[in-house]
């Protein structure tokens, strides 16, 4: 009886010590996991490389803080520019996207997808002819150029296909049965929109701008056609600096820091506005 239960027992033992400790499915979540941390350090290294650069002094090879003592300067002036074009860019492009992309889904009209292919035109446009042509409306024809509303007007034509795009999606994902819904309960079509539409596209009005303040905050091409001689954003400070005076320690704390204030906003919206009041699960 023992030596058959010790064969038994040896036989059931043998498969699991047979199973190879390096399965098909390990390796390829292994290969998996490098891919993914081969393409972070490649999008990443970048911006090491630029923060690294920004706390040396010279080229000694001595780490310090001095370099971004140079922030709290001019270059303030520069940051709060940057971020009152961005903030009235951002308005000026939800007021005209919320209505037009509402228009353009849900109502039909001849010619509806040229005007939305006219409307994306900035996409495909190089900087340089969108800044051209800016140029060309903005200073002979509506003078707008003395002001830093000239510079807010060239962000919102750059940016609005990134705003109307992402609401469009929005709206063509959002049945049309909820509005009739509310419409059938008494609500009027004014009421049925802010109350039951706006809250339920959230993910699309977030994703426009997101994808509007990055762009805006960190232009520097368009801003060089448009921009009053007295209004310089800090990218345009920073691409100004770099020219004058090359890659100086002191230019990478500046650039650094507005990396770091784009990254910021962006966590910060995702943690404190976007997560909470636009994922679109409830209504007003």
């Amino acid at each position: 009886m023992t030596s058959t239960t010790l064969k038994k027992s040896t036989v059931e033992e043998e498969p699991r010590d047979s199973r190879p400790w390096l399965s098909r499915r390990r390796l390829g979540d292994i290969l998996s996991h490098i891919y993914i941390w081969l393409c972070l350090f490649i999008f990443v290294a970048p911006f090491l490389a630029l923060f690294n650069y920004s706390l040396q002094k010279g080229t000694t090879g001595v780490y310090t803080l001095s370099n971004y003592s140079y922030i709290f300067g001019s270059f303030v002036d520069n940051l709060l520019t940057s971020l009152r074009v961005s903030a009235l860019a951002i308005s000026l492009n939800l007021l005209i996207t919320l209505p037009a992309a509402y228009a353009l889904v849900r109502f039909e009209f001849p010619g509806k997808r040229m005007i939305l292919s006219a409307l994306t035109l900035p996409l495909y446009t190089p900087a340089p002819v969108l800044g051209l042509g800016l140029v060309l409306a903005y200073n002979f024809t509506y003078r707008l150029t003395n002001s830093i509303w000239g510079l807010v007007f060239a962000m919102v034509v750059g940016t609005f296909p990134l705003m109307l795009i992402p609401i469009v999606v929005a709206m063509k994902d959002l049945p049309l049965v909820f509005e009739e819904a509310a419409q059938c309960l008494g609500a009027t079509r004014l009421q049925t929109y802010f109350r039951i539409v706006l809250p339920l596209i959230g993910p699309g009005i977030s994703a426009g701008i997101l994808l509007s303040f990055i762009i805006v905050f960190n232009e520097y091409l368009v801003t060089l056609f448009v921009a009053a001689p007295d209004v310089t954003t800090a990218p345009l400070r920073v691409f100004n600096l770099v020219r004058t005076a090359g890659i100086q320690n002191t230019t990478a704390a500046l650039a650094a820091f507005m990396q770091i204030i784009s990254f910021t906003a962006v966590i910060l919206f995702f943690r404190f506005f976007g997560s909470r009041y636009l994922k679109g699960t409830y209504l007003i």
